[in-house]
């Protein structure tokens, strides 16, 4: 969640105050608000973009599951995509954020067997593990304050999948 999407999560808030996350996305949205933007930009670049000499917390699936950038699992997120014709266009397609945002359009279309399909098969078998990183390696308030927020929400969603079934 970057200041781009500020205002629209502040929209949204309400409609979540009763998730275990919305204290930490709120404390996220009030840092944005700060006006140190530029801090908090060195320290998103440091965690998850550019670190020297050793990026620690690499936002993409196939880092974790094959210890590279651009493996063979983005192939498969392509096929997955444009079946729904969609065509990633700002970052790769292991990327967290274009795997959420395929996860939020499926579910949008209500196509919830797909989305569960896909929270299995992709998010569940990384973003754990990402979030430990972000809990061990992150720079400062704002981006252990995005790990735990992704820790809390997966775990919710998680439980609504064990039951639904």
């Amino acid at each position: 969640m970057g200041v781009r999407y500020n205002e629209k999560v502040k929209e949204l808030l309400d409609k979540v105050k009763d998730r275990r996350y919305y204290e930490d996305v709120k404390k996220i949205t009030e840092m944005i608000d700060s006006g140190n933007k530029d801090r908090l930009a060195t320290e998103f670049t440091r965690c998850f973009i550019n670190d020297y000499k050793h990026l620690k917390c690499p936002p993409y699936e196939s880092w974790y599951r094959e210890r590279t950038i651009y493996g063979k699992v983005v192939a498969e997120l392509y096929d997955i995509y444009s079946k729904y014709g969609i065509q990633p266009m700002k970052e790769l397609p292991d990327h967290i954020s274009t795997e959420m945002e395929f996860l939020a359009y499926v579910f949008y279309l209500g196509k919830e067997d797909e989305g569960k399909k896909f929270l299995v098969e992709h998010i569940f078998k990384w973003v754990p593990q990402f979030v430990n990183d972000i809990e061990k390696y992150h720079y400062g308030e704002y981006t252990k304050l995005l790990g735990n927020s992704l820790k809390l929400f997966l775990e919710e969603l998680s439980n609504d999948l064990e039951s639904n079934k």
